[in-house]
């Protein structure tokens, strides 16, 4: 059954608006610092990748959609528009389809109404079409792959907001999502404040071995200088 409202996202959607132009970590980062923290899986599969827009971060929005030849392509299509509809700005709409994946859930219409309204953008465990014209439109797209092929009356929206398996990691409403060229990381809602704050670190920290990395020819030997920065701040550095 379709849940009748939406989650409700209003404190977490200016933590996201104000994320969605940073660029001080990575979905890698926030991966490793959520598995860190919550002791389970915190990316998706590589099989969901960036299609279309650049940089995502938002609360999700799930969607659960089964297969069902017998739906109603105008009903069903109502339903998803109601979603994106009611969608608090910010928010990112992650679908996953039950069943085969060789299926478009959107295209430039949703793109379209997403992008009028300040959505985040996209993550789609199957099919999105329309990729020219999602590239044009420029909302951040995540899925498995172009196709041509509609799901619509082929498939049927089962559930909004509850937990789902999207590209192999469980996604519950509220969950902050960040996609980027490395793919897709899920932030449990739960844990987001300190996920964020160890994710920045951990870019911070990587920033600045990198380049001591090159320096010395010796990651042992770079750690050992990052340490000893990091104790002994205003020492004079190594030549």
């Amino acid at each position: 059954m379709i849940v009748s409202h939406l989650y409700a996202l209003s404190l977490l959607i200016p933590l996201a608006a104000s994320l969605g132009q940073a660029s001080d970590f990575s979905s890698s980062d926030a991966a490793d610092a959520a598995e860190r923290l919550s002791g389970r899986r915190a990316h998706m599969s590589g099989d969901i990748k960036r299609l279309a827009g650049s940089r995502l971060v938002g609360p999700a929005i799930t969607l659960g959609i089964v297969r069902d030849d017998a739906a109603s392509v105008t009903v069903e299509g109502l339903k998803a528009i109601k979603v994106v509809e009611q969608a608090s700005p910010g928010s990112v709409i992650v679908a996953c389809l039950d069943g085969a994946k060789d299926f478009a859930v959107f295209g430039a219409t949703f793109a379209t109404l997403a992008k009028s309204r300040r959505l985040g953008g996209f993550v789609v465990d199957g099919g999105m079409r329309g990729l020219a014209d999602l590239k044009r439109i420029a909302v951040p797209v995540f899925a498995s792959s172009g196709v041509p092929g509609s799901a619509g009356g082929h498939y049927r929206l089962q559930s909004v907001n509850e937990t789902i398996t999207c590209g192999a990691a469980q996604v519950s409403p509220g969950d902050l999502i960040v996609g980027d060229e490395d793919g897709v990381a899920v932030v449990p809602k739960a844990i987001i404040p300190e996920a964020l704050a160890m994710a920045k670190s951990l870019r911070e920290e990587k920033d600045a071995l990198l380049p001591l990395i090159a320096r010395y020819r010796s990651y042992t030997r770079a750690v050992e200088e990052y340490r000893r920065r990091k104790t002994q701040p205003n020492a004079k550095r190594q030549r």
